[in-house]
């Protein structure tokens, strides 16, 4: 009947793979699946085989469990589909067009306020600072200024000056952002070649006038010009706005030069172009804290047009790799409501707002739960950039889903067999001695949903050497409806009872570093899964014999909930850096205490580290500096730059000299080539 089956992160009943040995089989799982074990994709088709079917596998080793767009979106399945009988090609990119997305409205549903924290240290900042020239529009330093007016006394003449048509361009070069203080935050732009196009100008006098054409101002043509900013940030209608409070630029005497106007006119007897155009060029030089004075006037316009790229902007986000349900989760939008600044860096306090999981239904008035405790006194105060979120968030996300009766399973469909045994008709009519009375005709369907939100708490078990304090996760409310039929003829299924089940687990976080630039999130479920349940029979259900044995149906789904997370009592996640240009941040530390798990990051570290016998000489510089003192390295030792930014390295060595650009995060190693010569530098070697 079937030309071609293709499952996806799928299992099955591996008694039963020989009804599959003739069916033409495509097989795909992530290597990353957390909700469906990969083994149990690898055990099918191991069946399908021993049953004599020719089953393909293919195991994306870096995805987790959605792998549907991978994989259907591709024009190497559609091939195989339409000739199922052929070898399958390997998965090529994306080719298949994707299908226009619904546009599905935001309804806010439930806001969380003090959910979330972000700590940006000055550290932080340098980092996202780094990479803001690389992100802001062409035209940030481009405009126009009003005219500027002026007089002047020559030879006992009075003559007036008027510098129209006046506009600017130049390009950011860097910009360097930290906090200052309480209410106070600087902001440094390095600018180049800025160019101050005065479009024409005017001389009038009593008998005597001239023009002059246009005449440039240039400024920051050898290195950087800062022009130093401080501001004040704060929340208005839950954006994030910055007050200029104050701002300097100085233009270096040898970093500037003025233009000889294009073309002098002059009218009255003794005016000469030469010295007019003279007069004004030595004015202008004359004039150069007017100059300044103009560019400072720049500066509020400028805090504007940079607000976006200082702060994590308001846009829709989900909880990615974070959300514990097998179904859609919400959408989320975050809203600033506090923030600080300091001497080490800002501090800010976010909520959020879920969307509705059904918006084309009439919507409920929004919901709004208590503070979650996130707030900026408990906050960290460092130079690093920290993440703190409140689990607790997870009870009104999930009491959201719970609302819409979306986390209805059915257990035959849990990829674990044991649960399987609970939907058994002959053992059910052990447990539920009242189904006897049915006999071998019975048909028994069993279905779990979640009826209470999940919750996270503290507990009173210590942090290990390196982790993070435990905390337990419950699931208080699971719910396993029994529903029968008792002819073939019924075409409703007759609810019969309830188990009514709670679980608990206790499960610890550390932080682990194999390598210079790999993180890892360990996991660790600390003890054997609680599970405390009670049964009763269903209002309406005719019963004769009352017992149920719900003390029996709880172990056995102790059995199955413990065999369904065998494979994940132990489980790792690499955490890739942060990454802002060409600046990193690495996860350092992660610490769980109440309300808040706080994640942070610092910046990622330049590493070379010397295996050779000998000591190694060599010398550094940055983007926009010189080369710096030499620097000895002797043998095993290591040497750490922490920067936002790469470094220029050359040695110079009796084979000749190295020049390389170290990416920021990297580590090399100084050794011997393993074909023998003198010691170069090298990419650190992976284990």
């Amino acid at each position: 009947r079937w030309s071609a089956v293709v499952p996806l992160a799928g299992g099955g009943d591996v008694s039963r793979a020989g009804s599959l040995k003739n069916v033409n089989l495509w097989c795909f799982h992530g290597g990353k699946d957390v909700l469906v074990s990969v083994e149990e994709s690898r055990r099918m088709v191991e069946a399908v085989k021993s049953a004599g079917g020719n089953p393909h596998y293919t195991e994306l080793p870096e995805m987790g469990h959605d792998i549907s767009e991978a994989v259907y979106g591709n024009d190497a399945l559609v091939e195989w589909m339409l000739a199922p009988q052929t070898k399958p090609t390997d998965l090529g990119p994306l080719t298949v067009k994707p299908v226009a997305a619904i546009n599905v409205p935001f309804v806010p549903a439930v806001e969380m306020p003090e959910a979330v924290g972000f700590r940006l240290g000055n550290d932080a900042l340098a980092a996202l600072a780094y990479a803001i020239p690389q992100k802001i529009p062409k035209n940030l330093l481009a405009g126009s200024l009003a005219d500027m007016y002026d007089s002047t006394n020559v030879q006992g003449r009075q003559f007036s000056i008027q510098f129209s048509g006046i506009s600017y361009s130049g390009s950011v070069q860097r910009v360097l952002v930290k906090g200052l203080g309480r209410d106070r935050l600087s902001v440094q732009i390095g600018i180049r070649d800025v160019a101050l196009i005065i479009g024409g100008t005017y001389v009038t006098g009593a008998s005597h006038a001239a023009q002059a054409g246009p005449i440039s101002i240039i400024i920051g043509q050898r290195y950087p010009v800062w022009l130093n900013l401080e501001v004040t940030p704060s929340i208005v209608d839950r954006k994030i706005r910055l007050k200029s409070i104050g701002a300097s630029f100085q233009i270096p005497d040898d970093n500037w030069y003025v233009t000889s106007p294009a073309g002098v006119s002059t009218q009255g007897f003794g005016m000469t172009e030469g010295a007019v155009s003279s007069g004004l060029t030595n004015g202008l030089y004359g004039s150069k804290g007017r100059i300044e004075n103009e560019v400072r006037a720049i500066a509020p316009g400028l805090v504007k047009q940079l607000e976006e790229f200082l702060i994590v902007p308001n846009t829709e986000t989900t909880l990615s790799g974070f959300w514990p349900l097998p179904i859609t989760q919400p959408r989320l939008k975050i809203y600033p409501e506090h923030i600080a600044t300091d001497e080490n860096g800002v501090t800010l306090v976010i909520g959020l707002t879920a969307g509705s999981l059904n918006p084309f239904v009439p919507s409920a008035p929004l919901k709004q739960i208590a503070p979650l405790g996130i707030s900026l006194t408990n906050m960290a105060s460092d130079k690093a950039f920290h993440l703190s979120i409140a689990p607790q968030i997870l009870e009104p996300l999930t009491q959201m889903v719970v609302e819409t009766d979306l986390t209805k399973l059915d257990l035959l469909d849990i990829p674990e067999p044991l649960f399987a045994k609970l939907a058994d008709r002959s053992n059910l009519q052990v447990l539920i001695p009242d189904l006897k009375r049915y006999g071998d005709s019975l048909q028994v369907r069993s279905t779990l949903r979640i009826v209470n939100p999940l919750q996270i708490g503290s507990t009173s078990l210590p942090a290990s050497e390196g982790g993070v304090k435990p905390f337990e996760l419950k699931v208080p409310g699971l719910k396993i409806r029994v529903a029968i039929k008792t002819d073939a003829n019924q075409s409703q299924w007759q609810p019969c009872v309830d188990f009514d089940l709670n679980v608990s687990e206790m499960i610890s976080v550390s932080l682990r570093k194999p390598t210079h630039d790999l993180r890892r999130i360990h996991r660790n479920r600390l003890t054997a899964s609680t599970i405390h349940g009670t049964a009763h029979f269903v209002e309406g259900y005719p019963t004769k014999d009352q017992t149920i044995h719900a003390a029996a149906y709880t172990e056995q789904f102790l059995a199955s909930w413990q065999a369904y997370n065998a494979g994940e009592m132990v489980s790792e996640t690499d955490v890739p850096d942060l990454i802002f240009g060409g600046a990193k941040l690495r996860l350092d530390a992660i610490d769980w205490n109440a309300p808040a798990l706080d994640v942070s990051f610092h910046l990622a570290h330049i590493k070379l580290t010397n295996l050779s016998p000998e000591n190694f000489a060599y010398e550094t510089k940055a983007p926009t500096g010189d080369w710096g003192e030499t620097l000895t390295l002797k043998p095993g030792d290591s040497h750490e730059f922490e920067l936002p930014y790469p470094l220029t390295y050359r040695h110079g060595g009796s084979s000749g000299s190295e020049f390389y650009t170290l990416p920021v995060g990297s580590h090399s190693e100084f050794r011997v080539p393993l074909t023998g010569g003198s010691p170069k530098l090298f990419a650190a070697k992976k284990p």
